[in-house]
């Protein structure tokens, strides 16, 4: 982090074209990856020197090769950026709230870093963030994606939560809808409960990779399109993310989740499986619903198609549609 920083810093202060005068001020965004590109590398052997040399400054080693620099005399008050804790107030957070709500798309987006987008945000001088230190807006930046929802993930950058791909995908679990890329193709194959039972059962019971009947949870949806053929959508199936999906009850006996030691997640089989805990529907899984809710049963034992949804076609999950034909007829 500090060869990064001391990076950063000159970028920022110097005129990476050549001229050497100050180029940006001090305090303002961070600089580009091509104004990176142009600042020369640190030797982290010669730094770690020019550091033990420094009577100011006093070098502690950390794990591994890693060591602390700190000024002498002073005492390490630092923000922990990774805090659960929020020690802010809540007019902070309204006042947040408001504000990325009300961005504009090109003013909304964000570097995917924390802490560059800390700096983007510091440089807007908002006074909701007066007096607030870097370090501060780090852990509020940090905060705003992890449980204030004020953020989130788009295409690699951070955006308001609004605009953010798990919004997206949480509208769409309510409504048991895929969330459709401008690129995916009009008409895809959606796995049921039934064939993400089924499948789920074949790849673990067949997989070595990272380890006898366990696959790796970023792995399982490759996975299914290339064996089956089949999107395992956890929208589809009414949830925002794969991981939820996979903790439902009609799974439970199957398989469940692990965290290993360096932090990968993995589907691990049960050793004795038994059918879903939760009987399956024993017409199709799936029903469109159009203008004459007229019913398209599909059987679950295939791959079945469901097109686009149209402003007047509405997909249902096979608990739901008794419910909802019921309201309809009332």
């Amino acid at each position: 982090i500090l060869l990064k920083r001391i990076r950063e810093q000159w970028a920022t202060r110097c005129n990476v074209k050549g001229k050497g005068s100050c180029s940006l001020p001090s305090g303002s965004a961070a600089p580009t990856d091509l104004e990176l590109s142009e600042v020369g590398m640190i030797d982290p052997k010669v730094l770690r020197r020019l550091c033990e040399s420094c009577t100011e400054l006093q070098v502690e080693p950390t794990e591994g090769k890693e060591y602390s620099v700190t000024l002498v005399g002073q005492p390490g008050v630092f923000v922990d950026p990774c805090s659960p804790q929020d020690p802010y107030p809540h007019r902070l957070w309204t006042q947040a709230a408001k504000y990325f709500e009300e961005l504009k798309e090109e003013d909304g987006l964000f570097p995917g870093g924390r802490y560059a987008c800390a700096q983007i945000l510091k440089s807007r001088s908002l006074h909701f963030l007066k007096n607030r230190s870097l370090g501060e807006i780090c852990h509020i930046v940090q905060l705003g994606i992890s449980q204030k929802k004020l953020l989130g993930y788009s295409e690699g950058h951070l955006v308001p939560h609004g605009r953010s791909e798990e919004c997206l995908k949480e509208r769409a679990a309510e409504r048991q809808q895929p969330v459709v890329n401008a690129s995916q193709q009009p008409e895809v194959l959606y796995a049921s409960w039934e064939q993400v039972y089924e499948g789920l059962k074949a790849l673990l019971e067949s997989s070595s990779n990272p380890a006898p009947n366990m696959i790796s949870l970023s792995n399982v949806k490759r996975l299914f399109r290339s064996h089956f053929n089949l999107v395992l959508s956890e929208t589809v199936l009414g949830y925002p993310r794969v991981g939820d999906l996979l903790q439902d009850p009609r799974l439970s006996c199957l398989c469940h989740l692990e965290a290993l030691g360096n932090g990968q997640v993995v589907i691990r089989l049960i050793e004795i499986s038994q059918p879903p805990s939760q009987p399956m529907s024993p017409q199709s899984s799936w029903f469109q619903v159009g203008p004459q809710y007229e019913q398209m049963q599909a059987s679950p034992s295939l791959a079945f198609q469901m097109q686009q949804p149209s402003s007047h076609q509405v997909y249902y999950g096979a608990d739901s549609w008794q419910h909802e034909l019921a309201m309809m007829a009332t």
